[in-house]
């Protein structure tokens, strides 16, 4: 796989001259990729089985992307900064987006892309949402600002809510991190430490006495996510260094750290003892015991969950490496 900073050049550039015209054209495909905007080179399709999706395919990211069809199945990548991707579903309506929001113009690396499984006929198991994968490289970036991006995958539909209607999240996940462009079937710790990995990977949930703030990444009071791994302290949470309490759940031990961002939000994490590959059960717990502390630094019963998403937080790595998201099932009931 070979892919760029948040720029796609597309085969379709052989049928146009080289010299000043092709210049000006990168040029402002480079400026639309820089502000996240799609690409002007879509392409067409060719005789080798591949098309770029022209005019919208099964993920419902409309045209312009690289898709394989096979036996039912697609296969669409997407190095795009920014952009909201929500597969067409008659079950669960998830959105996924590589959000590269840490990507500025002197960022180096080889970029990232977002590899996503759907299936033709639109029919997944109930609350499942489409596998998806990470394939990124990005060089160390400053101390004061070293993520590079959250790539997720967003759960529509169902919220805001209010908490205290919630009575269950159920949660079927299993994920891997592996060295190289293609998922692997586990994660060897070592050696994406001998590569100097820093991510984590986590839900992450928004929450407000607004339903509207609840939604918004950047107004909601309060930010509380659920860690299944943590490469290196690098990528710690707010508040590593002081634990607060702990809680077991499906043989997992998490412990919550605190803090606030720069934004004024009050980031509550939980943290596993060890990577945590596979979970299956019931997170809210983690929640309700939040709103237990009471006061103003944890939210209230009556607050409203109106965001969860899953993804990796990247920072930066040596060589490319990919996070694949096999399994990705949660079901919230009231």
């Amino acid at each position: 796989m070979v892919f760029g900073i948040g720029l796609l050049v597309n085969a379709v550039l052989v049928a146009i001259p080289v010299g000043g015209s092709v210049g000006a054209l990168l040029g402002i495909d480079a400026h639309r990729a820089a502000t996240g905007q799609k690409p002007l080179f879509t392409g067409g399709n060719n005789d080798d089985g591949i098309g770029t999706g022209t005019g919208g395919d099964s993920t419902g990211g409309g045209g312009g992307h690289d898709t394989i069809t096979n036996n039912g199945v697609q296969h669409t990548q997407y190095c795009e900064l920014s952009y909201g991707i929500t597969p067409p579903s008659k079950t669960e309506q998830y959105t996924l987006n590589p959000n590269q929001w840490g990507v500025k113009e002197d960022t180096t690396g080889n970029g990232l892309c977002m590899n996503i499984t759907t299936l033709v006929n639109q029919t997944y198991a109930p609350q499942t949402a489409p596998e998806f994968s990470i394939t990124w490289q990005f060089d160390p970036g400053p101390q004061t600002a070293p993520v590079h991006g959250y790539p997720n995958i967003r759960v529509d539909d169902v919220l805001p809510k209010e908490m205290n209607k919630i009575s269950q999240v159920d949660l079927d996940l299993h994920w891997t991190y592996g060295l190289g462009d293609t998922p692997a079937e586990s994660t060897d710790v070592q050696t994406l430490k001998n590569e100097n990995l820093a991510t984590n990977v986590a839900i992450d949930m928004f929450l407000d006495a607004d339903a509207d703030k609840s939604k918004s990444a950047s107004e909601a009071k309060f930010e509380v996510m659920v860690w299944f791994w943590m490469s290196n302290e690098e990528a710690q949470p707010l508040g590593w260094g002081k634990p607060g309490i702990t809680r077991t759940l499906d043989g997992t031990t998490f412990t919550l750290y605190t803090g606030k961002n720069e934004q004024g939000q009050y980031v509550l994490s939980w943290v596993p003892e060890t990577i945590t590959e596979r979970f299956t059960g019931d997170i809210y717990p983690l929640i309700t015991d939040l709103y237990n502390f009471g006061g103003s630094d944890y939210p209230a019963k009556e607050d409203y969950l109106g965001s969860l998403s899953f993804g990796t937080e990247v920072y930066s790595v040596d060589k490319n490496v990919t996070f694949w998201a096999e399994q990705y099932k949660i079901d919230i009931k009231s």
